[in-house]
């Protein structure tokens, strides 16, 4: 009969009669098309998506930031506290056996005689004895819920495992994105550094022609002061480059866990800034929902917070409590060796009556948490799909300018080259001369960043379309199987 009770409770356990709202994935509206793509492919970002720089230096550097950036170790310590954390709440659902021993003495005073206990004055006497119990056994205790708010709480639970495994997806891709770039950043500044140099050596070529000018009569001291002016304002933009490349590696040192110094090598050489290609075509809308590890993390929490509300709810309902104890016992403290069985079972029935509102407002704290979980979802759409249009467009009109860019540094290398030939011939001024190389170092340096732009603009576009995480992602372990079927 015994048995059979137990086997009925575990069948309402088992059936799937759990209290609160069932989750159910949220239906989300997507648009057909990003507004910023010019076409309607369906191809999603490559996992490895930085490779499409062909840049060694920096496979190698993201393929270090995925192994040794301390951020992503730490939410992988996170994953692990919520793998322990669900492994918990199971246990806690389960019958518990414990290891039990006592020994205690009782003393009982009594009274016998003709005239019986209850008249000492019939000529009965008092007598006293002493009475040793020692019991060993196992201990069993076991809480059943049949609202179902432990299967609530082990569903939470396991979306809180999922929550932390998108988060760490999400830091994944964030430090890909800042690793590319920064060392995008880090060869743009270089590259600042190098337009520097040359026209620094060019207009210091130009202040010697001046200089024996002067000394020939052919030019005035005027003309020599405005060059060499002109000299120290372009040598003063190189510790500004020097700065800003050194923040970068000592940036790069940080997001690989390393200390500053271990990245100087990266100073050492001078290569182009990565090249982004032409084109990329975005996938669906959508698919991002499916790829934004961000995305995916906020959808967990809302499946976390609705699982909470049931396992608040539960609480209203009745619980069980079976007890057993099976083991040995004695009655002489100096015998250890058990002379008979001990056996107890017994059960009891908890539930909540008065409790000055403290289960509703339980409840009513979980809707809000659930509520304020919907709208964080909501949220992470909308700022995803805000992202990726902003990346779109960044790129695609970053492209525009930079052709512009191109022609107008072709143009002002022709002007400065037309304005010294004018000049030495006395048929302009010299600040024609000072013009020109003014404007042809700006539109060179406008057009290294914005080759930078294009490229981390394609950064931003693979970051935000969610790509990468899939390329360093480790395998997956298979979850234990605890829902019931």
């Amino acid at each position: 009969m015994r048995r059979g009770l137990i086997a009925s409770l575990g069948g309402v356990l088992l059936c799937g009669c759990m209290v609160g709202p069932d989750y159910r994935l949220p239906e989300i509206k997507t648009p057909s098309k990003y507004a910023g793509a010019r076409d309607h492919h369906n191809i999603a970002p490559p996992d490895a998506w930085w490779q499409v720089f062909e840049d060694p230096i920096l496979n190698r550097l993201i393929k270090e930031g995925a192994a040794f950036n301390l951020d992503v170790k730490q939410t992988a310590q996170r994953i692990l506290m919520a793998r322990a954390e669900r492994q918990r709440t199971i246990a806690a659902g389960l019958p518990s056996v414990g290891a039990k021993a006592d020994a205690s003495q009782r003393r009982n005073d009594f009274i016998t005689g003709s005239g019986g206990a209850n008249n000492p004055a019939s000529g009965g006497y008092f007598g006293n004895s002493l009475i040793d119990i020692i019991q060993a056994g196992f201990d069993v205790q076991w809480e059943i819920d049949p609202a179902g708010g432990l299967f609530r709480r082990i569903e939470a639970a396991q979306a809180s495992v999922e929550a932390e495994q998108n988060n760490r997806r999400a830091i994944q891709v964030s430090l890909q994105g800042e690793v590319a770039r920064l060392y995008i950043d880090l060869r743009a500044n270089q590259q600042q550094m190098a337009i520097t140099r040359a026209n620094l050596a060019a207009q210091e070529d130009t202040l010697r022609l001046t200089h024996e000018r002067s000394h020939a009569g052919l030019d005035s001291e005027q003309e020599v002061t405005q060059q060499r002016a002109q000299v120290e304002t372009t040598r003063s933009q190189w510790p500004a480059y020097e700065i800003a490349a050194r923040q970068d590696v000592h940036a790069l040192a940080v997001l690989l866990g390393r200390s500053p110094e271990t990245m100087l090598y990266l100073l050492e050489t001078d290569p182009p800034v990565p090249s982004a290609p032409t084109n990329v075509i975005a996938d669906l809308p959508s698919e991002l929902l499916r790829r934004r590890p961000d995305v995916m993390q906020a959808e967990r929490q809302l499946a976390a917070a609705t699982a909470d509300v049931g396992a608040a709810s539960a609480e209203l309902y009745p619980k069980i409590n079976l007890t057993a104890f099976l083991g040995m016992q004695n009655t002489k403290l100096s015998d250890f060796t058990p002379v008979g069985k001990s056996w107890a079972l017994a059960g009891g029935l908890n539930t909540p009556i008065f409790n000055w509102g403290r289960i509703q407002a339980n409840i009513d704290r979980s809707n809000a948490d659930q509520e304020q979980a919907f709208l964080a979802y909501q949220q992470s759409i909308l700022t995803a799909f805000k992202e990726v249009e902003d990346a779109l467009v960044a790129y695609q009109q970053e492209q525009v300018r930079r052709a512009a860019l191109k022609q107008s540094v072709d143009a002002n290398a022709l002007a400065v080259k037309f304005s010294e030939e004018r000049y030495l011939r006395g048929l302009t001024a010299f600040l024609n001369v000072l013009e020109s190389q003014r404007a042809l170092y700006l539109a060179q340096s406008n057009l290294v960043a914005s080759n930078a732009r294009v490229s981390t603009s394609l950064v931003a576009l693979y970051k935000a379309l969610g790509g990468g995480w899939q390329a360093v992602e480790p395998k997956k372990r298979p979850e234990p199987d605890w829902m019931p079927g």
